[in-house]
């Protein structure tokens, strides 16, 4: 994961007590909040630099909202399950859609090669907030 220095506020959605992934923990703010998973995110547009979501808070409706309340230049990193086979979760193409117009993917983490093929891989993702006015793109459908 990409290392991000002066985090002052960070936004957890969907994690137990506890729950962050070991992975994530470097990435919580000076001034960090938890909130359940839901549509709306009961904050004001552009509050966080970071946001981390759970897995089963990932959807086009969280990943707008996180876009939202997230600053110019912030992150979203979020935890999926990784589809093999007839299991539930994400391949990376259903990510790339999930995340493609308001994030740039800048980071994928797999887990260790040995884990392939069973049960409970996990992939962890980076994406940066783009900057729509830097972009000559007019399908702007999460502004």
């Amino acid at each position: 994961m990409p290392p991000l220095t002066d985090i002052r506020t960070s936004l957890e959605v969907g994690f137990s007590e506890g729950g962050l992934p070991r992975v994530f923990v470097g990435y919580r703010g000076r001034d960090s909040r938890s909130i359940a998973a839901m549509p709306e995110f009961p904050y004001e547009d552009e509050q966080f630099n970071v946001v981390m979501m759970e897995g089963s808070a990932v959807s086009p409706v969280t990943v707008k909202e996180a876009h939202r309340v997230l600053r110019p230049e912030g992150h979203l990193f979020f935890v999926v399950p990784e589809k093999t086979g007839k299991q539930e979760g994400f391949t990376l193409p259903d990510v790339y859609k999930t995340v493609r117009y308001g994030f740039d993917i800048v980071d994928v983490e797999r887990p260790p090669w040995w884990l392939f093929g069973r049960r409970g891989r996990t992939l962890a993702i980076c994406a940066r907030k783009k900057n729509w006015k830097a972009l000559n793109n007019t399908y702007r459908p999460y502004l």
